[in-house]
């Protein structure tokens, strides 16, 4: 296994907490060859950088802290996008003598890579330290900038689900919305926590049927069963959809119920509490979208397409093959970053994804895997082994006539084109990364045999 497939590997394994920073400083220091690297962001503390990892393959090194100015990484956080890759070869002793920290290591060079937010902010950097010079090379710089998307990404998760810790403390601690409801279905206390939820005051609330609150869809989908589990002697802990006709949107509610008895011992009505999650609800469902999609093209990503495939592999039956995996790489694609810049390019990117939803609408699947690679997963209802092969040739036809409408820039039309390869899914075939690798040898043939017929012409 090479250094890039072992980076690679490395960055693919499932992590999902702190240690996938450590995993990435290590696969950034396979690819560079490099025996230090770390992730660090700017401090609470004015003028100080953190560093949130740090990876030593000798040692362990703890988080610290430093200061910004005089340090190497003072220039990276004046660069702006689309500059945002920094080195310092062999000369890092001469620039910075006073630097404590490159004296106690023996540094004598320093590459790093500015990580953005959505607005082009920086966020923080990853860098490589080591003892011999470093050379700026295509690869190390590409996986320079792929790390820092990845991590930025990663990063933002891993905020918002501290965040989302938070919030359930908060949840925890509280008890802000609370009622009584009779066995006739209707709210005889509501509290203040309702009026807020509701936008009415509780005068509005008490006396009327739950249905006339909340709407008679949601009242005998979502409430009267957990109302009549309780009537009938169930203490109830769930989570639960409303949406009240007085609300311009669903809320989502953490809710108790109790069953409260009389003085005879007999059920009289259900003890409400709830608490409101639907901000926590949409922070959960945009980190389990960031999950599973690309930031650039919105497409699912690698982890997405791998999860769908295999589920895709294990519903198939075993005497059909009617699944076919396109991989399509974009032909030339670096030209278009080289002579023009990466915006452009994502710009690309974003117009191939927007062709491929457009013209396979009917896919199992679309995906972006990286860079200028794509996958699409679609079945195929032709029994006729000659249709099938028919209506794929067809769709890639598709694609490459939309694709080659290319798009505008600044006066320029930038024609695009790509190479796709094909694989059809044997009955017996399980194995997501070994079809996916099938259809990847399909393009890089198709992909040859295209520039031979160019050369030739």
């Amino acid at each position: 296994m090479t250094d890039l497939e072992e980076a690679l590997a490395l960055l693919a394994a499932p992590c999902i907490d702190e240690r996938f920073f450590q995993r990435a400083l290590k696969a950034l220091a396979l690819v560079t060859q490099c025996r230090w690297a770390a992730f660090a962001r700017p401090s609470i503390h004015r003028g100080k950088i953190e560093v949130v990892a740090f990876c030593d393959v000798k040692q362990t090194i703890p988080g610290f802290e430093f200061d910004l100015m005089g340090s190497p990484c003072e220039a990276i956080y004046q660069m702006r996008y689309p500059n945002t890759h920094l080195l310092y070869a062999n000369d890092l002793q001469q620039r910075f003598p006073d630097f404590q920290l490159i004296k106690d290591l023996g540094a004598v060079s320093y590459q790093a890579e500015l990580i953005l937010d959505d607005e082009g902010g920086p966020i923080g950097h990853i860098l490589v330290m080591d003892t011999l010079p470093q050379r700026e090379n295509t690869k190390s710089r590409e996986f320079f900038r792929l790390l820092a998307q990845r991590i930025g990404i990663e990063y933002k998760r891993l905020l918002m689900s501290r965040e989302l810790s938070m919030h359930k403390e908060m949840i925890a601690s509280t008890h802000h919305m609370m009622s009584f409801v009779g066995l006739d279905y209707r709210y005889h206390v509501v509290s203040k926590g309702y009026e807020h939820l509701l936008n009415c005051d509780a005068s509005e609330i008490i006396g009327k049927h739950a249905s006339e609150i909340h709407g008679k869809a949601i009242f005998e989908t979502h409430l009267k069963p957990l109302l009549d589990r309780s009537f009938a002697g169930e203490s109830i802990n769930t989570q639960t959809r409303i949406h009240p006709p007085s609300v311009s949107e669903p809320q989502y509610l953490n809710v108790h119920h109790n069953p409260h008895q009389d003085e005879n011992g007999q059920i009289s009505g259900v003890i409400v509490s709830a608490h409101n999650i639907t901000e926590l609800h949409k922070a959960k469902e945009q980190s389990e979208y960031l999950a599973f999609h690309d930031s650039l093209t919105q497409l699912p990503n690698r982890l997405a397409l791998f999860n769908h495939f295999a589920e895709l592999l294990s519903s198939q039956p075993q005497s059909q093959a009617d699944l076919a995996v396109l991989y399509l790489d974009l032909d030339d694609f670096k030209l278009i970053n080289d002579n023009y810049n990466h915006l452009v390019g994502d710009k690309v990117l974003q117009k191939v994804a927007e062709i491929l939803r457009k013209v396979c609408p009917e896919a199992e699947m679309v995906a972006r895997i990286g860079g200028d690679e794509f996958i699409i997963l679609h079945s195929f209802d032709a029994q006729d082994e000659s249709d099938k092969s028919r209506a794929l040739s067809g769709l890639c036809l598709s694609l490459n006539q939309m694709l080659d409408e290319g798009i505008k820039h600044e006066g320029d039309h930038l024609r695009l084109a790509a190479s796709i390869g094909c694989h059809w899914v044997e009955p017996d075939q399980r194995d997501v990364s070994a079809l996916i690798c099938l259809a990847d040898k399909s393009m890089y043939r198709n992909k040859r045999r295209k520039r031979l017929n160019e050369a030739r012409q």
